[in-house]
This record gives C-alpha cells, sequence and structure tokens, in this order.
C-alpha cells in the first residue's frame, strides 16, 4: 500500500519524507531518489521526531498485518503503540494534518446484514481477530490525540488489491496461489478496492479541509470470494476453484494448523481467525468519498490488469 501511497502523492506534486524500516539493506523502487528517506520505525520514537521535524501533514500507512494468534503481543505493540508514538510525535512537532490508515476491520457489523457504513459502531466479540482489535484501538490513539488538538482524519479500506512487485505476501499472494492449482473456495464476501483508489483517497483527503475526526470507508464493490477467485482463474488461464471449503471441517483444520505451528515454531499454513474471516458475508458502502470527486476502478478490470502484472513479473 505504501508504494502506491508515494505514487500517487509525487504525482500531485508532493515533496515527501518517507520513514523506511531497514532503509540501508532495502532496494526502494524507481522513485527512491525523489523522495527523501529516514531510517526508522513506529516504534524507534526518536527516529519518528526526526521524521517529523519540519512537516506539515503525515500519512500513517504502518501496521502489522497477521491473523496469527500467537503473534497478538506483535500485532497489539505495532498497531497500537506504534500508532500512539505517532500521534504523540505529531503533537510535539505541531503537524497542521494526519491522515490515519485504518482497516473495515476497526468497523463493526449490522445485525441484519445491510451494507457497513462508516457510523456502524464498533461490536466486541469473540470473532474479532487481534488484527481487527488493534486496528480499532489503533483509532482510539486518534481520537486520543484529536482531543488533544491533532487535527486527523482516518480512511477505512476493504480487502485492497493491485499489482506489487512481492507475490507472496497480502493479496497478491492470491495470483500465485490460483496459479499453483486452486480446488476449494471459500464461502465468504467482503468488499473490496483497488490500491490506487485508497492511495487517490488519501491524497484528496491531504487537499481537502474535512471536519476533525472525520472517516472515510473505502470500498468499491462487494464481491464474493467466489467470484474474485474465478476472475483471477480466467485471467490466469487457469481452471476455476469448485469445490465450497465446509465451514466446521475448514475451521477444525484451522486449529489443527496452529496446533502444528506451537510445535513446528513456523507460522501455520492457515489460521483460525483468517479462515473464521474467509467464512462470514458482509457488504460495505464507501460511498461517502465519492463526495470528494473520487471515481472507484472497476474490480474486474483491476484483476485483469493485475494478472498481466503477474504474468510478467
Amino acid at each position: 500500500m505504501g508504494k502506491h501511497i508515494v505514487r500517487e502523492l509525487l504525482n500531485e506534486g508532493h515533496e515527501l519524507r518517507l520513514l523506511v524500516r531497514n532503509a540501508a539493506s532495502r532496494k526502494l523502487p524507481d522513485w527512491a531518489p525523489m523522495v527523501e528517506v529516514v531510517e526508522g520505525d513506529v516504534l524507534d520514537v526518536l527516529s519518528l521526531e526526526k521524521a517529523m521535524e519540519g512537516i506539515d501533514q503525515v500519512v500513517h500507512a504502518a501496521a502489522y498485518v497477521s491473523f496469527w494468534r500467537k503473534e497478538k503481543y506483535k500485532i497489539l505493540n505495532i498497531n497500537v503503540q506504534g500508532t500512539s508514538n505517532v500521534v504523540d510525535a505529531c503533537l510535539d512537532a505541531g503537524v497542521r494534518q494526519l491522515v490515519h490508515v485504518s482497516s473495515i476491520a476497526a468497523i463493526g457489523i449490522t445485525e441484519d446484514g445491510s451494507p457497513i457504513t462508516e457510523k456502524t459502531p464498533w461490536s466486541a466479540g469473540v470473532r474479532n481477530s487481534w488484527y481487527s482489535k488493534s486496528k480499532y484501538k489503533a483509532e482510539l490513539e486518534i481520537y486520543r490525540g484529536i482531543a488533544e488538538g491533532l487535527q486527523a482524519v482516518m480512511v477505512n479500506p476493504s480487502v485492497i488489491l493491485g499489482p506489487d512487485d512481492q507475490w507472496e505476501n497480502g493479496t497478491p499472494k492470491m495470483f500465485s496461489i490460483v496459479d499453483n492449482g486452486l480446488r476449494f473456495y471459500n464461502p465468504g464476501a467482503n468488499g473490496f478496492v483497488a490500491a490506487q483508489d485508497v492511495a487517490k483517497a488519501i491524497s484528496l483527503l491531504l487537499n481537502t479541509e474535512e471536519e476533525n475526526g472525520s472517516r472515510y470507508l473505502l470500498s468499491a464493490e462487494n464481491l464474493s470470494f467466489k467470484e474474485i477467485f474465478t476472475w483471477i482463474a480466467e485471467d490466469l488461464g487457469k481452471k476455476p476453484p469448485s469445490m465450497r471449503l465446509p465451514e466446521y471441517p475448514t475451521l477444525l483444520v484451522g486449529r489443527l494448523s496452529e496446533l502444528l505451528s506451537r510445535i513446528t515454531g513456523k507460522p501455520p499454513i492457515i489460521s483460525l481467525e483468517s479462515m473464521r474471516s474467509a467464512m462470514l458475508s458482509r457488504a460495505y458502502d464507501g460511498s461517502k468519498v465519492q463526495s470528494l470527486g473520487l471515481e472507484y476502478r472497476s474490480i474486474r478490470k483491476l484483476l485483469k490488469e493485475t494478472a498481466e502484472a503477474y504474468r510478467t513479473a
């Protein structure tokens, strides 16, 4: 996501300073000479202070995404304490505006299955993943900063899709999974949005005076996982998945996979929390941000473009 944000803001003429972990040992993209890089991370307060010097606006997009319950303390530390550190650094440096990249995971669900909006209240429950809890608590840190005088807005993207140069992580991994042959599909459904659209929404918010504490749910279309995997298979010339995963045996596999991971010390192939999420059907209303001038990309077209990028990578 960060790469898409950088490209969008550079195209809009912004001067950028990036906080990058292990910057000295990382191969940065072709736009690297056009930005200033500060090495550090959100848990390193001194590096945050250095990064904030003379900065007018901040986009906080750093987070740790994991659905492995064993990593709950790491998830909470990076996503919650890291956000708290960013808020404090913004306040200390007199930053004019903070745009926080949150998640639909920080928003509640509707009891009747109607589309979820920015106003749907958070609902605590056992089905919430530790990642979901961390993003909700991170938003509380944003509101704490607002109470202390910070100007901040939030975006809550749904499942983010789009091309990348790493195809074994995040949603781009779906293309390599389908390419290797996928027979089963998850029965759930979710909202989906292009990474480029999330970046565009952030750019629009940086150039718009919005009400302090505003949030924008970013979701272009509500689709089933079967539709997504079928379209990817068609674009890669593969046979689409045809077998629906049954709920309870699949959740049992998730539990057994996590049990095995405790023995081997390696991350589970399938985590219980990720399987629970994939079984749920949720719909999201991402229309509010369109008032800022954002036009969502077609998810079907986006998948075709991403498949082409995957084939030529």
